[in-house]
């Protein structure tokens, strides 16, 4: 069998590889990622903030 072609750099990272492709993966995922981080915490402030006002309007309307 032939031997796969070793990457040049001593950290083997996806971000460093001499492979376009496993960089195209990894700039990909990065971003990926960064998404659903922002995501989650601008779901956290929106759900919060529906509370407050689900909360505010009960009260308001007693």
């Amino acid at each position: 069998m032939s031997e796969a072609k070793q990457d040049t750099y001593s950290y083997k990272g996806w971000m460093n590889s001499d492979s376009f492709i496993k960089r195209a993966f990894g700039v990909y995922g990065y971003g990926l990622v960064a998404s659903f981080i922002i995501s989650a915490v601008v779901m956290t402030v929106l759900v919060a903030l529906a509370v407050l006002m689900g909360g505010a309007g009960y009260l308001l309307s007693r």
